[in-house]
């Protein structure tokens, strides 16, 4: 025995309706959040991160963050408790002769980035260089204990 379902093509639209407006409510929501005036102030103070790279060799590890149109006196690095510190502050150049941007895109404002080092490391060594607007930041590796091996004499 088969049932039959009655079409009811009002009802139908409006579920689709309500439907489409809860999706298009889940898609915006975060949005209306995201660019209030408090949250746009706190998103515009840390307007920009460096990239970093994070690699390890056989003797050292290495970060390299990309930072430019920054100096080395601009960038800050610091190890404290095992957690490597970059920081710095990009500003943006003013206009002192009575020009107008019309379109700014560059990035401004200070960033910090923090990275847990693990414990094989060497953070009262490490070295940081700067050139063509990548920081480079070396930490060498603990040698190994290697087993040491006591011949047992027989008497």
């Amino acid at each position: 025995m088969t049932s039959l379902t009655r079409w009811r093509p009002r009802r139908n639209l409006l579920d689709i309706h309500r439907e489409m407006d809860r999706v298009f409510d889940d898609i915006f929501r975060p949005f209306e959040d995201f660019f209030s005036p408090a949250r746009y102030r706190e998103w515009d103070d840390r307007a920009w991160l460096p990239a970093v790279d994070v690699l390890e060799a056989d003797d050292h590890v290495e970060i390299r963050a990309e930072v430019p149109g920054l100096s080395e006196k601009d960038v800050h690095v610091s190890v404290t408790d095992n957690v490597l510190t970059l920081k710095g502050e990009k500003t943006q150049e003013k206009s002192e002769n009575g020009e107008n941007y019309h379109r700014v895109e560059r990035s401004y404002g200070s960033f910090q980035r923090s990275f847990t080092l693990p414990r094989n490391l060497q953070a009262e060594n490490t070295v940081a260089s700067f050139k063509n607007g990548v920081l480079t930041v070396s930490i060498p590796k603990v040698e190994e204990v290697k087993p040491k091996e006591i011949q047992i004499s027989v008497e």
